[in-house]
């Protein structure tokens, strides 16, 4: 495939300007050494799983209990930084679970890799996919899973050879575990465009609803909290700070012991959100286990991995990265906590979970302009925030059971 030789001829032009531009940046660092290809052993036999960030590791967490269970070794990568500190924690006294940053998908790291490996079946996550890995398995004849798999609208709008390049890749898995049925649909409409192998592909649900129940609920009096109401915004994006901003100062009004706990989607974002917020007393999470909130408005998350189990704090949640054009965040978190949950427009990343709450009654999509206008309802009404709360709820414990759905379905073929 033509395509495919262009791709691997610039994989090798590309490899040693990497090396030399973690040089020029003070020298690779251990994430970067391993990005690069410099991993010195891993343990063989085992089942390959790559999830790329902290989103797609949290979702695959239940799949891979599942794999525990019945005894499987499990080679677990991610792409970022986020996700390797993540994973590392997670799993740092786990011997079944070995962790480490898949190099970069060029020919020589592919080969590399794939030799200290030795994996009996690969498992890529949601939308992280990577054309070499996937053809040096098919040569040696690796299984080939695609786990929650998901197609954005942009892919699937692409033309040109990535398009060409999803199509082929789409053909080589051995099956393709769809999170959604639009998922699905987006997917075999994309195989079914080329002249290559076609889509073997199900839709058994998305990952997401089993890793909740396995989340530990924060009691309020941990953090000394009493009867306040809490608002948690979760996974912000640039502007969606200054869009609460101006409805938090009309609601402290009203309710005097009315707090907000927000969760930047990138940590690094901290300080400019404490600086959004500096009207009102503001403490950042990492600065103290036990708060004066007597004497404290706005509370800012700044650990990894940890808006999950904040979420079971709150009132009312609102899901970030959906009144900018983000795609939105994981809405389940905290409709499984029983907590009304508001999202924007712009879930696109989430949508099929996203319609499935809001038709349930447990979630409202509502544009910036009537953000002030539900929240204060609800805050003013208990009544409803506990029904809207038993809907979310209700409507997400339907849908557990998933990751057994899918094992069950790929158990022959991974022994």
């Amino acid at each position: 495939m033509f395509w495919l030789e262009v791709y691997k001829l610039l994989g090798n032009f590309f490899s040693p300007l990497f090396s030399f531009y973690s040089t020029l940046k003070g020298g690779p660092d251990d994430f970067d050494h391993l990005r690069l290809g410099r991993i010195q052993k891993i343990p063989k036999s085992r089942i390959w799983i790559h999830s790329v960030s902290v989103g797609e590791l949290k979702a695959v967490e239940p799949f891979i209990e599942d794999l525990k269970k019945r005894n499987y070794k499990i080679l677990l990568t991610t792409g970022t930084r986020s996700g390797f500190s993540l994973a590392k924690r997670i799993y740092e006294k786990d011997t079944s679970v070995f962790v480490t940053v898949i190099p970069f998908d060029f020919p020589k790291n592919v080969k590399s890799f794939l030799k200290k490996a030795q994996p009996k079946a690969v498992f890529f996550v949601e939308t992280e996919l990577w054309p070499l890995y996937i053809n040096e398995c098919k040569k040696q004849k690796i299984r080939l899973f695609w786990l929650n798999g998901r197609v954005s609208d942009r892919a699937f709008r692409s033309k040109g050879l990535y398009y060409k390049a999803l199509s082929w890749m789409i053909g080589q898995f051995d099956l393709c575990l769809m999170k959604s049925l639009e998922d699905l649909r987006k997917a075999t409409l994309i195989s079914k465009s080329s002249n290559y192998k076609k889509m073997k592909g199900v839709c058994l649900g998305d990952l997401k609803y089993d890793k909740i129940p396995k989340i530990k609920k924060i009691k309020r009096s941990e953090l000394g909290l009493k009867n306040e109401k809490i608002i948690i915004l979760g996974s912000s994006h640039n502007g969606e700070e200054d869009l609460l901003l101006d409805a938090y100062r009309h609601l402290k009004n009203k309710f005097k012991d009315l707090k907000l706990i927000i969760a930047p989607r990138k940590v690094e974002r901290k300080t400019h959100v404490g600086k959004i917020f500096s009207e009102f007393n503001t403490a950042f999470w990492s600065e103290s286990k036990s708060f004066d909130w007597a004497n404290l408005d706005v509370l800012v998350i700044d650990k990894i991995g940890f808006l999950a189990q904040v979420y079971s704090l709150a009132d009312i949640a609102l899901v970030g990265g959906s009144w900018v054009k983000r795609g939105g965040h994981n809405p389940i978190e905290p409709s499984f906590f029983g907590v009304p949950t508001i999202f924007g427009p712009s879930m696109d990343n989430f949508r099929e979970v996203a319609q499935y709450l809001v038709d349930s009654g447990g979630a409202m999509c509502i544009s910036s302009n009537e953000l002030l206008d539900v929240i204060e309802n609800l805050l003013t009404n208990k009544a409803k925030r506990k029904e809207v709360g038993l809907f979310a709820l209700k409507a997400v414990k339907t849908r557990k059971g998933v990751s057994r759905r899918m094992f069950n379905e790929i158990e022959t073929l991974i022994q």
